[in-house]
């Protein structure tokens, strides 16, 4: 898969790092989509299918981890990395509860932000070399098999 094809969700309200945040993401060959809240962000993942978010603890409005607790409520199990100020220990538990899948604090390095994608989009099955992963679609190209819920489908040799 390439990384033109992965589009990233950053919520950040502050406009400066939102836009530092796309421009090293879309250096990468990301698709990238930015909000300043999470105001506008549910009606998005209903109809695009982002591969991960990147989201800040302190948002105006709702809080990150509370969107992320409630999106993980409605079903959605996006990767997703907090990117915050917030570095208590107690921050970072809190983070990981609502469902965060890893936790980064600001000052933050863009090189180990876009190390730490690059694992997160593997861990979670979205890029490998021998797998292509959409939504609940996994395909084996090392296996030449399709897997949806994890039920392997009979296909064609041409398919």
């Amino acid at each position: 898969m390439q990384n033109s094809d992965i589009e990233i969700v950053v919520i950040e309200d502050e406009p400066d790092i939102l836009e530092l945040l796309e421009y090293h993401l879309d250096k990468e060959g990301y698709t990238v989509t930015g909000f300043l809240s999470t105001e506008k962000v549910e009606q998005f993942l209903e109809e695009e299918n982002p591969m991960l978010m990147i989201i800040d603890r302190n948002l105006p409005g709702e809080e990150g981890s509370e969107f992320v607790s409630r999106i993980r409520d409605l079903g959605y199990d996006i990767p997703v990395l907090f990117l915050t100020a917030r570095d208590k220990e107690s921050d970072l538990i809190e983070g990981f509860d609502s469902g965060g899948d890893d936790y980064m604090t600001k000052p933050f390095s863009s090189k180990e932000l876009l190390v730490r994608i690059k694992a997160l989009l593997k861990r979670s099955g979205i890029t490998s070399g021998d797998k292509i992963k959409y939504r609940d679609l996994v395909l084996d190209l090392q296996k030449r098999e399709l897997l949806i819920d994890n039920k392997s489908i009979d296909l064609t040799n041409l398919e």
